[in-house]
């Protein structure tokens, strides 16, 4: 008994009318402190929660906490569960209800291992972020933006509602890197992504698809409406400033925009911008031209 008393382990016993019988230290530290009764599961979790012990409760309801507690606890013969305390740590609880309505509970901490557990969802989730993302400008990449019209192809054919696909590319690019060097089109690149960034719409999807070249995604828009959208886009667009030469450089692009057809696929919606944008540059540059003829 010694030994389960003084160990790590939080072991606790409740009668079948839900009186504490035995708890160890362990427990004794989570849910009791200085406490001295009544000792029924709903009056130590009332003390628990007034002292800043116990049990975490996330919308701070204890009355709803004990009534969802008391109507599950003897649901099963034998349960097991993660929960999070106060404090921080986490424990693995074994439930056990005896043939005679008592109830055997024995938490173990396994703070360390969901410390572990979530330091590698971190990693999973930043690496799957660095899959997508253009390095340079932090939009989606080529790979993840052309995954997205794919998506947004499948659902404007189950939906109707419209969908827009722009290729915008910036004006006079190379030349900008023969005058300035390629730090200056790196700098302009990130203001270009920057700029539209802060003028599309939450619903928009913006990806670098190489180089000067970008792709925009206009979900559940008509034709009219992206072209407009585009527009707006352009209206103002601030010119990219060199900081170490305090040089400012006009950020002008030209676009091709399209609306989804029946049973458009990623190939043919792109081919219809492309030609879009060679219309817009051989006009001029620095304007939308929009495609409209047929899918081949």
């Amino acid at each position: 008994m010694e030994a389960l008393t003084e160990s790590g382990q939080a072991v606790s016993i409740f009668d079948s009318e839900d009186n504490l019988r035995y708890a160890n230290k362990t427990y004794q530290g989570m849910f009791l402190g200085d406490y001295d009764g009544p000792f029924t599961f709903t009056d130590i979790t009332r003390h628990a929660h007034r002292n800043g012990l116990g049990v975490r409760i996330d919308d701070g309801d204890v009355e709803a906490f004990i009534a969802r507690t008391l109507f599950r606890r003897r649901s099963v013969p034998r349960k097991s569960f993660e929960t999070d305390l106060v404090d921080g740590r986490w424990f693995w609880i074994e439930h056990t209800v005896l043939s005679n309505g008592w109830v055997l509970s024995v938490g173990a901490d396994i703070t360390a291992l969901k410390h572990n557990e979530k330091s590698l969802r971190q990693a999973h989730d930043a690496a799957l972020t660095a899959s997508r993302t253009d390095q340079l400008t932090g939009l989606s990449n080529r790979r993840h933006i052309l995954g997205l019209l794919d998506e947004k192809l499948a659902a404007n054919e189950s939906t109707g509602s419209g969908l827009c696909v722009a290729v915008l590319d910036i004006d006079h690019f190379k030349a900008i890197n023969d005058a300035h060097g390629h730090e200056a089109g790196d700098v302009v690149l990130e203001h270009f992504a920057r700029a539209c960034r802060e003028r599309v719409r939450t619903q928009d999807h913006l990806g670098r698809t190489g180089g000067e070249e970008f792709l925009l995604l206009l979900p559940e828009t008509r034709l009219d409406d992206g072209v407009r959208i585009i527009d707006r886009i352009r209206d103002g667009f601030p010119p990219a400033l060199l900081a170490h030469s305090k040089l400012e450089l006009p950020c002008t692009f030209s676009a091709g925009v399209t609306e989804a057809l029946p049973d458009d696929d990623r190939s043919s919606i792109l081919r219809r911008a492309d030609r879009a944008l060679y219309a817009a540059k051989a006009e001029g540059r620095n304007r939308t031209r929009v495609g409209l003829e047929g899918k081949h």
